[in-house]
């Protein structure tokens, strides 16, 4: 089987360990992280490299979680889709973490590649300061983050706490949060890329799009 593993920039690090780990050579293909803000956009950007792909592959394997149930509708006619059968990135490196639903209610997540986005929290905090000033830059960060308590940054083994650290520390004073490191898991990661798909896979046989039953039980997660 000829296989391609399609992957969003976010869990680059994750998956480039899951790989080396599992000993496996697969061709990849990265996904910007900015799709993440729109479930439509994410969809239909999957969609189109799953039309491009499905000529070639046998089977697409995809690292990602149904955000916003923008993984919902994907289609292949030819190839198999693998998917994991998560709410997002989170819930897959925070898949061993007890309680993870009640944490997320007070918690908001970082790991390296979320911090390489184009929006991430102090870059947009910088975005505010220069177009309304300070007080009013503070003031949209504390209405956006009124709920959190914590600011945890998760440790996947994937890159180096001690050197991110610092600037999460950073984020949490301007946010005014509380900044926890919590150990991660790429265990998920390391299912897909070497074709352990137990029951938290969804194996989409070519020529049924994706829907609502493949991902009972799953949270749906806000983008």
């Amino acid at each position: 089987m000829k296989r391609l593993l399609i992957v969003c920039e976010t869990i680059r690090n994750e998956v480039e360990l899951a790989l080396k780990n599992q000993a496996v050579e697969i061709e990849t293909l990265w996904m910007p992280n900015t799709l993440h803000d729109s479930p439509e956009r994410l969809r239909d950007a999957l969609q189109i490299e799953i039309n491009k792909a499905e000529e070639e592959y046998d089977e697409l394997l995809f690292a990602y979680g149904n955000c916003g149930n923008g993984l919902l509708g994907l289609k292949s006619t030819k190839a198999t889709m693998i998917i994991p059968k998560y709410g997002d990135c989170i819930d897959i490196v925070l898949s061993e973490t007890a309680n993870l639903e009640r944490i997320r209610t007070t918690t908001y997540f970082l790991t390296e590649g979320w911090l390489k986005g184009e929006k991430t929290l102090d870059i947009e905090y910088e975005r505010n300061l220069k177009k309304y000033g300070e007080r009013r830059a503070k003031m949209i960060m504390n209405m956006m983050f009124k709920h959190y308590k914590n600011l945890m940054l998760i440790d996947t083994g994937a890159f180096d706490v001690k050197e991110t650290l610092p600037r999460v520390n950073d984020i949490g004073k301007l946010i005014g949060l509380e900044v926890i490191v919590r150990q991660g898991s790429i265990s998920p990661l390391k299912k897909l890329v070497s074709g352990q798909w137990d029951e938290k896979f969804c194996v989409i046989p070519p020529g049924r799009p994706t829907d609502y039953n493949d991902f009972l039980g799953i949270s749906m997660r806000k983008p």
